[in-house]
């Protein structure tokens, strides 16, 4: 027996209320998998992707706390006025 043929047997023998949790799942591992080619198929692609379209928010994940960014700033911190 296939696979196929065993999982059509198994769904056949479900409880109706556990169906809806079947069909969840099967679309879940879909998902999953289409994602996981998505990730193999970017990374085999990286070298033709230029650096800017790989990541586009590089700096997301950087900066964890601001203390007062409202606060200003003095003339003297200014590094290009200097």
């Amino acid at each position: 027996m296939t696979s196929k043929e065993l999982l059509i047997q198994e769904i056949e023998s479900l409880p109706s209320e556990l169906l809806t949790q079947a069909l969840d799942f099967i679309r879940f591992i879909k998902v999953s998998h289409s994602q996981k080619e998505l990730k193999t198929d970017n990374t085999s692609n990286s070298g033709n992707v230029p650096q800017s379209e790989k990541n586009p928010y590089p700096l997301r994940g950087k900066v964890l706390y601001y203390e007062d960014p409202t606060e200003p700033v003095a003339l003297e911190d200014w590094e290009f006025l200097q």
